[in-house]
């Protein structure tokens, strides 16, 4: 469930903003010869309904239907109540409840004509809904445009700017209000929650891996204990959709902090120079502070607010360099562990 502000501005999410993405995505699409674009979302795949139309989908499952021309259409399984709550937060679309968003969708598709449908991400549209478009809309096909929607996606505009900068800026502002007085990892963390929510964050997770040289695995609240010597706190937060990451890692001893704030710092300032490759930018700038352990770059990608597309094993794909992205390092320093992480290329 969110918990936190979910809200229209109209001067921070202007609506026509949003009809510029969605022609860039319509050129796309029918440069490969299709007509309508479905997405699927759920909790976690909000990505491509929020970039669409303002607004981020939340606790049941959903359809966005985007046609070239005319209103979209974002079919939900909510009741009508909160269908209404949602029209006054969702800057672009119109939004009906049903059942079946499927079957309401695939009607709206034969009344519209339309025969080459892409399918976000299409491997992994569910079944049901599949197959029920295809009873509504005998005679069509459906077509994956996931390439087609990431060439439109990737091109960060000043819109998506303006929101992760506020996003970033709150997250780090969240993680830097952290108690490292307190002995428990409880006390420690709650004033990030109490920043961000009071920032406007709509949804807000704050973590802490509570003691570096046992474990790395950050854990939520009531899976906290005591703090060891060398801890961590991780903060991922939206902000009018935006998601971002901020992580810190902290040292009851002295010279310790001390070396972390120094590689803190050169996360803050980190930026790969003019064609040099990721792994390069992050082996030059954290190299001089020990071992490299590990790294990670997610940006958005498709349904997805973050999804992996870099990493040390080489084993994620699709990074864009001109797209700002989360950067998560972990590095041996002298013999301990820190771990960081921001937001890049804002």
């Amino acid at each position: 469930m969110r918990r936190g502000l979910m809200a229209w501005d109209r001067a921070e999410v202007p609506a026509s903003a949003l009809a510029d993405r969605r022609a860039r995505l319509h050129a796309e699409l029918k440069a490969e010869g299709v007509d309508v674009f479905v997405a699927y979302t759920n909790i976690a795949r909000g990505g491509a309904v929020w970039w669409l139309t303002g607004f981020t989908p939340y606790w049941n499952e959903g359809l966005l239907y985007a046609p070239a021309a005319g209103e979209m259409i974002f079919a939900t399984a909510l009741s009508k109540r909160v269908a209404e709550w949602i029209s006054s937060v969702m800057p672009a679309g119109e939004v009906t409840t049903t059942p079946r968003p499927a079957v309401l969708i695939g009607e709206r598709i034969a009344v519209d004509g339309a025969k080459r449908i892409g399918i976000l991400e299409l491997d992994d549209f569910p079944a049901g809904h599949a197959q029920a478009i295809l009873q509504a809309a005998p005679g069509v096909e459906l077509v994956d445009v996931t390439q087609a929607f990431a060439r439109a996606r990737n091109a960060c505009d000043a819109l998506e700017r303006l929101l992760l900068t506020k996003a970033d800026a709150l997250a780090q502002s969240a993680c830097n209000a952290v108690d490292v007085a307190q002995a428990q990892a409880r006390d420690f963390i709650a004033p990030a929650e109490s920043v961000a929510r009071l920032g406007g964050a709509e949804e807000c997770f704050t973590l802490v891996a509570g003691d570096l040289a046992d474990s790395r695995a950050f854990v939520r609240t009531e899976s906290m204990g005591a703090l060891g010597d060398t801890f961590a706190a991780r903060v991922s937060l939206a902000y009018k959709g935006a998601w971002t990451r901020h992580v810190r890692s902290f040292s009851k001893t002295a010279s310790v902090q001390q070396s972390f704030d120094k590689a803190h710092a050169a996360l803050m300032a980190f930026a790969p120079q003019s064609g040099e490759a990721l792994g390069a930018a992050v082996a030059r700038v954290f190299g001089g502070f020990g071992g490299v352990v590990n790294w990670g770059a997610e940006q958005p990608r498709g349904s997805y607010p973050l999804a992996p597309v870099a990493n040390l094993a080489d084993t994620a794909q699709g990074f864009t360099a001109a797209t700002p992205f989360v950067l998560d390092v972990e590095l041996e320093i002298d013999g301990r562990r820190w771990i960081g992480a921001r937001m890049i290329g804002l």
